[in-house]
């Protein structure tokens, strides 16, 4: 069973001293996940590794619209950028508008449950047995969230240590697919995966 990535200690502490003053409360796995119209046992295939290879000023409408979706979805969502300068740092999806960052907190316990939540979503089996469902079917093509990622090319490691310079504590990183990020994937296109069944 995947799991998910770890609260930062100082997140899970926060929220057990608010659970237990009765400050709070943290949502289930999944509690207020994006509604999906019901799709049959066929999927898409898990999405590849395709970094950045051009610069485009941008956003891309698959993206555009997941984070629609997940603002409608989640109350107080803080939307964070797609696009990227093309002169600012490395490769990037953001430069092509493949990428966008859910500016959330792990050490801030309702914003670490909405996350913990969408990532419950995403990345569970659905009732045709399928792993990662919502992930592939949206063509996520990897996330980065409080020091750890999830690789779609690479689903059978899990969560992952995060080794890179920022440990995304305050915000979530999602990179999408071509298929995702041009909405040819089965979530846009009527539960028709991009690139055939499995």
């Amino acid at each position: 069973m995947l799991s998910l990535p770890r609260r930062s200690a100082a997140g899970a502490a926060l929220a057990a001293l608010l659970l237990a003053v009765g400050g709070a409360v943290v949502p289930t796995a999944a509690s207020a996940a994006p509604a999906d119209p019901g799709f049959g046992a066929t999927i898409d295939r898990y999405a590849p590794y395709q970094g950045q290879t051009q610069c485009l000023a941008e956003e891309q409408p698959g993206v555009v619209r997941f984070r629609t979706l997940v603002r409608s979805t989640y109350s107080g969502v803080n939307l964070g950028g797609i696009l990227r300068g093309c002169d600012v740092g490395g490769k990037s999806e953001h430069k092509e508008g493949r990428a966008w960052d859910w500016m959330a907190r792990a050490d801030q316990p309702a914003q670490a449950a909405q996350v913990t939540d969408l990532l419950s979503w995403l990345l569970a089996t659905d009732e045709h047995g399928n792993p990662h469902a919502m992930a592939r079917r949206l063509g996520v093509m990897y996330v980065i969230w409080d020091g750890r990622w999830w690789a779609s090319w690479e689903p059978a490691k899990g969560w992952q240590a995060y080794t890179g310079s920022n440990p995304h504590t305050d915000h979530v990183h999602f990179s999408f697919s071509w298929d995702g990020a041009l909405e040819r994937t089965s979530w846009w296109n009527g539960g028709v995966p991009s690139t055939g069944p499995v």
